[in-house]
């Protein structure tokens, strides 16, 4: 793992551990496009990209079921 993903891993991390609120910023689409966008990133191996798959699992859990 790289400086980059610690790095961002940890401001990812840092707002579970401090239970902040979480804020709607996404519409269903947008959030579904991110998620797919750091799936994309993270199929590589560069800096971020095991970063990227933390941030697309933890995305990927709060979304809804689709029907």
């Amino acid at each position: 793992m790289s400086d980059t993903d610690d790095r961002l891993l940890a401001l990812v991390d840092s707002v579970i551990a401090c239970d902040e609120k979480r804020l709607p910023l996404l519409t269903l689409p947008e959030a579904r496009a991110a998620i797919e966008l750091l799936q994309m990133l993270s199929a590589g191996n560069g800096e971020g990209a095991y970063a990227a798959r933390h941030l697309a699992g933890n995305l990927a859990r709060r979304l809804p079921a689709e029907e």
